[in-house]
C-alpha cells in the first residue's frame, strides 16, 4: 500500500497539470514603483476505484407428501387426515461501494499597499497540491442448499374394520443464507492559503517576500468479503400406521415438527479521511521610508494511508429428522389413544467482522509582522 501512496504522489506530478494564475498588483503607486509579483499554483488529483460483486446461490429438492393408505378385508371408515407441509430455500447477498472524495483549494493574495514612490514590488507566491486515492473492493456470497422431505402417509390395513381417526401435522423446513459486504469510504480534503501586505510605507521600501507551500495526499483502501454458507437435509414425518386382525379404532395423531438451518454473514469496512491546512501571512508595516522586505515563508505537508481488511464467514451444516410414527398391530381389537409431538431441530451460524477507521489531519500556520 506505500508503493501505491508513492504512485499517486508521482501521478499527481504526471499527470496533473498546474493552473498558474499571475496577477500584478493593484497598488495606486505614484512614481517610479516597482510592480507586485503575484503567483497562485493549484493541482488537485483524484482517483476512485470501486468493485462490487454480489452471488446468491439457491438449491432445493423438496418432497411433501400427504398420502393416506386404505386397505382392509373388511370395512374402513376414514377418519381425517390434514397436513400442512412448507419447504422454503433462500439465499440472499448483497455487496456495496460508497466512496465520496472531496477537494477543495482556496487561494487568495492582496497587496492594498499606499506605497507613494519608490517602491519595490511584493513578492507573493502560493503552491498547494492535494492527490486522494480510493480503492474499493467487497464481495459478497450467499449459498443454500436443502434437501427437505415432508411426509404424513397414514395407513390402515385391516382384515376386519378399521375406523380411522384424526391425524394432522404441520410440517416445516427452511433453510437460508445471507451475506452482505460493504465498503463506505470519504475523502476529504481543504486547503486556504491567503496572504495580505497591508503596509503603509511612503517612500523607498523594499518589497515584502512571502511565500506558502501546501501538500497533502490521502490513500484509503478497503477489502471486505463475506461468505454464509448452510446445508440443510431434514426429513420431517408422521406416518401413523394400523394394521390389525381384528377391530383397529385410530385415535387422534398430532405432530408439529420444525427443522431450521441459517447462515448470515456481515463484513462492513468504514473509513473516513479528512485533511485540513489553513496558512495566513499578514504584513501591516507601518515602515515610513527606506524599509526592507520582511521575509515569510509557510511549508505544510500531510499524508495520510488508510487500510482495512474485514473477513466474515459463517457456515451452518444440519442434518436434522423429526419422527412421529406411532403403529398399531393388533391380532384383536386396538383402540389408539391420542399421540402429540413437538419435535424442533434448529441450527444456525452468525458472523460479523468489521473495521472503523478514522484519520484526521489538521494543520495551521499564522505569520504576522
Amino acid at each position: 500500500m506505500r508503493s501505491k501512496l508513492i504512485a499517486a504522489a508521482a501521478s499527481v506530478v504526471a499527470f496533473a497539470v498546474p493552473a498558474t494564475a499571475m496577477a500584478s498588483g493593484s497598488t495606486p503607486s505614484s512614481a517610479g514603483s516597482g510592480g507586485n509579483g503575484q503567483a497562485q499554483q493549484s493541482a488537485q488529483w483524484a482517483e476512485t476505484l470501486q468493485s462490487a460483486q454480489s452471488q446468491a446461490y439457491a438449491k432445493q429438492n423438496a418432497v411433501n407428501s400427504n398420502a393416506p393408505v386404505n386397505v382392509a378385508g373388511g370395512n374402513i371408515a376414514g377418519g381425517e387426515n390434514s397436513a400442512n407441509q412448507t419447504a422454503s430455500n433462500g439465499a440472499d447477498s448483497s455487496a456495496g461501494n460508497n466512496a465520496s472524495t472531496s477537494q477543495s483549494n482556496s487561494q487568495t493574495q492582496s497587496d492594498p499597499s499606499s506605497c507613494q514612490m519608490g517602491c519595490g514590488g511584493n513578492g507573493q507566491a502560493q503552491l498547494a497540491e492535494q492527490a486522494a486515492q480510493t480503492e474499493q473492493e467487497a464481495i459478497s456470497k450467499a449459498k443454500a442448499e436443502q434437501n427437505a422431505v415432508n411426509t404424513n402417509a397414514p395407513v390402515n390395513v385391516a382384515g376386519g374394520d378399521v375406523s380411522g381417526g384424526n391425524n394432522s401435522a404441520n410440517q416445516t423446513a427452511s433453510n437460508g443464507a445471507g451475506s452482505s459486504s460493504s465498503n463506505n469510504a470519504s475523502t476529504s480534503q481543504s486547503d486556504s492559503q491567503s496572504q495580505s501586505d497591508s503596509s503603509s510605507c511612503q517612500m523607498g521600501c523594499g518589497g515584502n517576500g512571502q511565500a506558502q507551500l501546501s501538500y497533502q495526499a490521502a490513500l484509503t483502501a478497503q477489502d471486505a468479503y463475506s461468505k454464509a454458507y448452510a446445508d440443510q437435509n431434514a426429513v420431517n414425518a408422521n406416518v401413523p400406521v394400523n394394521i390389525a386382525g381384528g377391530d383397529v379404532s385410530g385415535g387422534s395423531n398430532s405432530a408439529n415438527q420444525t427443522a431450521e438451518n441459517g447462515a448470515g454473514s456481515s463484513s462492513g469496512n468504514n473509513a473516513s479521511t479528512s485533511q485540513s491546512n489553513s496558512q495566513s501571512q499578514s504584513d501591516p508595516s507601518s515602515c515610513q521610508m527606506g524599509c526592507g522586505g520582511n521575509g515569510q515563508a509557510q511549508l505544510s505537508y500531510q499524508a495520510a494511508l488508510t487500510e482495512q481488511e474485514a473477513c466474515s464467514k459463517a457456515s451452518a451444516n444440519q442434518n436434522a429428522v423429526n419422527a412421529n410414527v406411532p403403529v398399531n398391530i393388533a391380532g384383536g381389537d386396538v383402540s389408539g389413544g391420542s399421540n402429540s409431538a413437538n419435535q424442533t431441530a434448529s441450527n444456525g451460524a452468525g458472523s460479523s467482522s468489521s473495521n472503523n477507521a478514522s484519520t484526521s489531519q489538521s494543520g495551521e500556520q499564522s505569520q504576522s509582522s
